[in-house]
């Protein structure tokens, strides 16, 4: 039996392959489930702006709906996605002792890399297809795409609160093109991140309480001891994730308003981008290289 395949190392393509369908398996459940949920949510959005006795109840409490990718709740459920979905693409795999990493005929490595890969083309299908649903449902409850607004922008916040000339600025500002990307990224740096916990501990869920419970401990000394550049740093990470951070009430001259303190740049996403995702790699590579039998 020369031409006998008994000993050989799959290609490359074949795992690929096989893992993109093992993968879709693992989250065949709750992908559906989420996608159930979202229809539902569009269909009873769509209803309320359209059926005119569901008007009549719900017009007080429901303003006119505005997709705006960067705004919450939009990028924070993206991220929250990113980080729930390793625990699912891994559910039900023993990663450390008596694994059967160990007995595949892939480098156990390669396998985790190309599992990892995998959950993430699963994530970005996903974030794709809810960017549509709720971009359809959007457009068809009569709300609008993104926001074409004036920010007041506080240049000096103690002058503000004086009423000097030219401590608060009126900027226009509408949604640009890359807000429209910033969930993708950002949903990919926390997958990246969660994956790096999933392969590096066998006990993810409770080093994620950890460092959550550490990082709110940091951001709550800097809120009391005023220690500027940790709340600065916070602010563009809650940005990042999602999060309205660099708007402020603020009591001016004419009155209490809501202000903004910075302006989002694209220079900003990309750098935030950059880190996180280059984190996320580095945390990848290095737990994929740790020995499955420990």
């Amino acid at each position: 039996m020369t031409d006998s395949k008994v000993g050989r190392v799959p290609a490359t393509k074949a795992v690929w392959t096989e893992q993109l369908r093992v993968a879709g398996l693992a989250i065949r459940r709750e992908a559906v489930l989420a996608g159930l949920a979202l229809a539902l949510g569009s269909l009873a959005v769509i209803a309320i702006s359209r059926l005119p006795v569901l008007q009549a109840i719900f017009n007080e409490e429901m303003h006119r709906l505005v997709f705006d990718p960067a705004e919450p709740p939009w990028g924070f459920v993206a991220v929250l996605a990113g980080l729930l979905l390793p625990l699912v693409v891994w559910k039900g795999e023993r990663r450390f002792g008596d694994t059967p990493l160990w007995s595949m005929p892939v480098d156990h490595r390669r396998h985790a890399l190309l599992k990892v890969a995998a959950g993430w083309v699963w994530l970005l299908a996903i974030l794709g297809a809810a960017l549509v649903c709720v971009t359809l449902t959007t457009l068809t409850s009569g709300g609008v795409l993104g926001v074409d607004e004036v920010r007041l922008l506080v240049l000096d916040p103690a002058g503000a609160a004086a009423g000097t000339p030219g401590a608060v600025e009126s900027v226009n500002w509408t949604t640009p093109w890359w807000e429209w990307a910033l969930p993708f990224t950002s949903a990919s740096a926390a997958y990246l991140v969660a994956s790096t916990l999933v392969l590096a501990t066998a006990r993810p869920l409770v080093w994620a309480v950890g460092v959550w419970v550490v990082g709110m401990g940091v951001l709550g000394i800097a809120d009391l001891r005023d220690i500027g550049w940790i709340e600065r740093a916070g602010d563009l990470v809650a940005w990042y994730i999602g999060a309205d951070s660099f708007t402020r009430g603020m009591q001016l001259p004419t009155g209490g308003r809501e202000v903004w303190t910075l302006l989002p740049t694209i220079k900003m996403w990309m750098a935030l981008s950059a880190i996180w995702v280059s984190v996320g790699l580095a945390g990848v590579l290095g737990a994929s290289g740790r020995a499955r039998n420990q």
